[in-house]
Formats: structure tokens, sequence, C-alpha cells
């Protein structure tokens, strides 16, 4: 079976386009293809593999599915409100159930076994560990779709998302431009969909052109990180003797700017002045500086960006010595996406890594499991003992690879 830590690197080191999902990985692909390889894992791999889903979709009971869900969104048309728009565009429950039964049941074969297999290894939608295949595809297979629908309530329909403060929609629904908006992406949608078996993926173009034309690709940002921003970090990794240091990396948490406009905040300042004094004391070889772009609203700066300019500009720390995470928007996420990092890197397994803040920041942490229960399902990070009041050890855990469904900027 297929090295987990691979599978997960494949994620993030292979890309797909809109209707051609390419094998080979390109630094020019598009930031649509970042945005499905990450939020929609198991459809990614799945459709990778264009003899497998070519026999799926060319099955009569998907077929008569895929022609009355094809003749729903062309319905859209008609649409005289926002309501009738989302309902076009989503799937409906009943498809879902049916989609993930006939794939769990056509899927048995040697090639689908493969599928299988690397959707497991990949940990991206839960432990596999002690889980039947059937019910690891189901799982996987029905989130995916379902957050599709998750998309489009909340930039197309309005829905409030987990934090509306940052994460709403652009439009006022009210406005009949609004309307003429959404028809739009329908009408681009149907323009790739030039067989009918391709209907499959309308509602997939509908999630993905509805975060572009909001603003919110955030996923993509900055992507590939391997081979950009963290390029020289990345391949200092596998040069550094880590018996050398304490601790393996330093992450520090970010503190989004209050003004519109403000590229860092003083507290961001602060805590990466905190984290050049650890370097160079030597406790870590590497920092990471974790934040995406969000605050305030819609900020065009990058928080994770602008305190790495900060750390080599001002603070003197050599760039192969950071690493980025562009794409965190919380405190859980800040540790989850290190934690990714952690694995996928070729950091040491056996050592613990360190997080900085202020003081009142590394105490959330510190009581953070049930928040991380609440919006992830899971705790991505094992803590050990704080070492002083801005600092605390943590190591990363397996979990930490789970899609988190409900938040496409960052999942």
């Amino acid at each position: 079976m297929i090295n987990t830590i691979k599978i997960w690197l494949l994620v993030l080191g292979t890309c797909l386009s809109n209707v051609t999902w390419g094998q080979e990985f390109h630094s020019d692909r598009s930031p649509q293809d970042w945005v499905i390889a990450k939020n929609y894992y198991a459809s990614f791999i799945l459709s990778q593999d264009s003899v497998l889903t070519g026999q799926l979709l060319s099955l009569p009971e998907v077929q008569n599915l895929l022609k009355k869900r094809h003749s729903r969104y062309l319905n859209n048309t008609k649409c005289a409100d926002v309501a009738c728009f989302v309902d076009a565009f989503k799937w409906k429950q009943q498809e879902i159930d049916l989609l993930v039964n006939i794939f769990v049941a056509n899927t048995k074969s040697q090639k689908g076994q493969s599928f299988r297999n690397r959707l497991m290894d990949s940990q991206t939608y839960g432990l596999s560990h002690g889980k039947k295949a059937d019910e690891y595809l189901a799982r996987a297979l029905r989130q995916d779709l379902e957050a599709m629908n998750y998309v489009i309530d909340v930039y197309a329909g309005a829905k409030k998302p987990n934090y509306p403060r940052i994460d709403s929609i652009s439009f006022n629904i009210t406005s009949k431009s609004y309307l003429h908006l959404l028809k739009d992406v329908a009408q681009d949608v149907l323009k790739d969909v030039q067989q009918p078996k391709l209907a499959f993926y309308e509602s997939l173009w509908t999630a993905v052109r509805l975060l572009e034309v909001n603003e919110r690709w955030d996923a993509a940002q900055l992507e590939p990180l391997m081979q950009l921003e963290n390029k020289k970090a990345y391949e200092a990794i596998r040069r550094t003797d880590f018996d050398r240091y304490p601790y393996s990396l330093l992450l520090t948490l970010g503190a989004g700017p209050d003004q519109y406009g403000q590229p860092i905040s003083p507290g961001g300042m602060l805590r990466s002045r905190m984290a050049a004094r650890s370097y160079f004391d030597g406790l870590a070889p590497f920092i990471i500086v974790s934040g995406g772009r969000v605050h305030p609203y819609k900020t065009p700066y990058i928080e994770a960006l602008e305190m790495k300019k900060y750390l080599m500009q001002v603070l003197g720390v050599p760039e192969e010595a950071i690493l980025i995470d562009p794409h965190a928007r919380h405190t859980t996420t800040n540790l989850r996406n290190t934690a990714r990092i952690l694995l996928t890197y070729g950091f040491p397994k056996d050592k613990f890594a360190i997080v900085n803040s202020s003081v009142p920041h590394i105490d959330a942490v510190q009581n953070m499991t049930d928040r991380c229960m609440r919006e992830l399902g899971y705790v991505p990070y094992e803590l050990g003992k704080r070492i002083s009041d801005v600092i605390m050890e943590f190591k990363p855990r397996i979990e930490s690879l789970t899609i988190d469904p409900d938040e496409p900027l960052d999942p």
C-alpha cells in the first residue's frame, strides 16, 4: 500500500485541470487545480483514473441520474430568485445517496481496489485504520458531494459560514445584477459539459467558480509552496542535523491587523521578534509563520508572507530558515497546517516542535482541545510542556491530514 506521507505529498504536488485531470505536477497549473485537489480529494483521485471514471459514469443507472440532474441544472435559465439557482446548482440528497451506493458497489474490481487503497492510505477523510474500504469510500464520496453543496449554499445562497465576519459572501444577493451573475456562472460551467456524463462535474465546477467570483481561492494562494516560497527551507531540512537542536521547528502564531491596508500588525511584529530570538538562541533550526489572507475582511495581505518579510528584512533571519503557512485562518488551523508540514517535509518524527505567541494566545492553545473537536472533529497535535509563558511544546498527529469540508478556503 502507498505510504501515507507520499499520498499527502501527492495532494500537494499533483494537480488537475478543469476537464482533463493530469497525473504530473506542473508549476504553471492554475489556482483552480489546487482548489479542487485540496477540497475534494476523493473526486480528484477518482477522476485521475479515466478508465475507472469512464466505467462508473457509463453505468445505466448513473447515466439516468445524470440526465435528470443535467435537466435540473439547465432549468436555471428560468430562475427568478436566488433559491432557484441554488436548487439547480446543488446535488439532491437522493442523488448523493444513489451515487455513493453505486460507486461503492462498482469499485470492487482490481482497478477499483487501487483507487480505494490510495484513498484509504491518504488519511484525508479521517484515520482509515480499522475501517472497511466500503465504509471509507462512502464517507469520502459523500463528504465531497456535500462539501460542494456547502460552498454553493454559502457563496451563492449567502448562508452564514462558520466565521461570517471573515468568510461571508461578497455580494448583495437582493440586487438584480446578482441574478445575472449566477446565470453567467451557470453558462460558464455548461461550456465544459460537452457530453452527458460530464454532468457529474456540474456541482463541482459551479462550487469552484463561485469561490472564484467571490475572490475565495485562498486554498490555492502561493502554491506550490515547496517549489516557491518554501523551497529554500524545504531543501535545507534535508541538510540539517536536528540532533544539534532541542526542537525541530518553531511555529509563530500570527495576529491579524485591525486596519485595512496594514500589512502586519504590532502583535505580528512582536511575535516575529520572539521567534527570531528563539532561532538565534538555537532552540530550533526553522521558523514557520502561519496565517492567511484573513483580517480584516478581504485584506489583500497574506499574514504569513508579511511576517516572513519582517523576519528577513528587519530581524535578519535567513530565508532558508523560514517556512510559511499562508492558508490558516484560525489558531486551530495554525497548529493543524504546521502539523501537516512537520509530517510531510521530512522533519524528525520523534522530536517536539514549539509554538510561540502572546501569553493569552498560548493560554488558548493550552486549552484548545474542545475547540478543535468542535471545529475540526479531531485534535491535530499532541501538547508537551509549557517551557515559558509564551512558548509551548507540541507534536503533530496523523489526524491533521484530514480534510475539513466546511472550510473551503483552508480545507
